[in-house]
């Protein structure tokens, strides 16, 4: 087991729009050394800006090696985590290679394209007595954990309506993200965040149903609970030139907590909204740090669960049937 001390050694396995955040919150988290990155091509100082929130993807510092294959940084004895935040379609085979070679594993949402891949990726994860985790970045969000609590306040019987959404212009900074065949979609690769929103606030629903919003690739999904609770999840890819938005509605009978427009705020009985502070923080880091703090201890990342993740591709693989099917309802077995 290595101690908390010890100096850990990672690879970053893509350096797109989101291996550049993972890199740079890296490079502020002690105690860590980012020895080796992989991508296409070198990254350098005039490489674009990628992403749906203008996120800079700039050239590698001296110490940290490129390689334009992955497979090579896996033989490297030394590296202890590899990140990985390459498209969907790599995932599984990329994270598999991982345990084989004895690494710990942290890598981007979705898990996986599909159920049974996230089931094969949760056994070998056991098997190589490694640590995994999935990048379920809002659970490290100030107003996503403020919602927690919030239900922990009010009481989950309380809560009579939740809409949760997230929605950007059509990608233009990764083409894969357009493939369904790669990425998903935009139900399993962007809106997902929101689904595990929904699992982690409220548990399974008793069923999904979803139908499109219109173009491009839209969402308005319901899941259903046992006690008469309909929880929305809407948005995805609109067409391009659309900004980035995201947020959510929480409700009870008599308080309403919102968080629209990077503002998060609460209404009682009707009174005006008060605004509640968000902390200055870095949830990439944040999230990271937790994640090689698990791994100095060999321990679960309790508070983001690859189980868990996993169940956010099901439901989203069954919002998007759904949708397809025009809205057809789909029972939730769990």
């Amino acid at each position: 087991m290595q101690e908390r001390d010890e100096l850990m050694k990672v690879a970053l396995l893509g350096y797109g729009f989101m291996g550049g955040a993972h890199l740079a919150a890296m490079q502020r988290i002690a105690g860590v050394e980012v020895k080796a990155v992989s991508s296409r091509t070198r990254p350098s100082s005039d490489g674009p800006s990628r992403g749906n929130m203008d996120l800079q993807a700039g050239p590698l510092p001296d110490s940290v090696k490129w390689h334009a294959d992955w497979r090579s940084i896996l033989e490297d004895p030394e590296i202890d985590i590899v990140d990985v935040c390459l498209p969907t379609d790599l995932h599984r085979e990329v994270t598999l290679a991982a345990f084989r070679a004895g690494k710990h594993v942290l890598c981007e949402k979705p898990m996986a394209l599909n159920t049974a891949d996230c089931d094969e990726l949760i056994a070998a994860a056991k098997a190589s007595g490694c640590v995994f985790m999935v990048g379920q970045v809002l659970r490290f969000m100030y107003p996503y954990r403020y919602a927690a609590k919030f239900l922990q306040e009010v009481g989950r019987g309380n809560i009579v309506q939740c809409v949760l959404q997230r929605s950007t212009g059509y990608p233009q900074w990764g083409s894969w993200l357009v493939q369904e065949e790669r990425s998903g979609g935009a139900i399993l690769d962007l809106l997902s965040h929101d689904v595990d929103q929904a699992l982690r606030l409220f548990g399974h629903p008793r069923s999904v149903r979803a139908n499109s919003l219109g173009p491009v690739d839209t969402m308005r999904g319901t899941l259903r609970y046992d006690d008469g609770l309909e929880v929305e999840v809407e948005g995805g890819f609109l067409p391009s030139g659309a900004s980035f938005s995201a947020g959510f509605e929480i409700q009870t009978k008599n308080t309403l907590l919102t968080f629209r427009d990077n503002m998060l705020s609460r209404r009682e009985d009707g009174k005006e909204a008060i605004p509640i502070d968000i902390p200055e923080h870095d949830p990439y880091f944040d999230e990271i740090a937790y994640f090689i703090d698990c791994c100095r201890r060999n321990a679960a990342p309790t508070l983001c669960l690859p189980e868990e993740s996993a169940r956010a591709v099901a439901i989203s693989l069954q919002l998007k049937a759904s949708r397809d099917a025009d809205g057809k309802e789909f029972g939730w077995g769990l």
